[in-house]
């Protein structure tokens, strides 16, 4: 099965769908977040957060305290909690320049 998502760290690492659930994902420094777009045509880019939540739908969702809170409070299932950092601005845009040439993420999917 081809790769759902990867979670793109401050250090550098990275962690997929395919190394383990999102429960088992490092929960501390995440930067952003690629992932198959529904229907698997395309990609979408998660990013920015404070927190991230990967929820029953399939995908990860970006959230902030107050949705934190409200989604604990009424009980709406999610799992791999994880915890945004803030870097440098250079140290993002490597991040960043690395997460949009993965291969396993191409803007566009052939869908022939």
């Amino acid at each position: 099965m081809a790769v759902q998502w990867r979670i793109y760290y401050a250090d550098g690492s990275t962690f997929d769908s395919d190394q383990g659930a999102p429960d088992d994902a490092p929960g501390y420094g995440a930067l952003l977040i690629l992932q198959l777009s529904e229907g698997g045509r395309s990609r979408d880019t998660v990013y920015g957060a404070d927190f991230y939540l990967f929820t029953e739908a399939g995908v990860w969702i970006m959230a902030d305290k107050m949705s934190v809170v409200d989604m604990m409070v009424n009980r709406v299932p999610f799992s791999g909690f994880l915890a945004g950092r803030w870097v440098h601005t250079d140290d993002y845009w490597e991040v960043t320049k690395a997460a949009y040439a993965d291969r396993d993420f191409p803007l566009w999917l052939d869908v022939a």
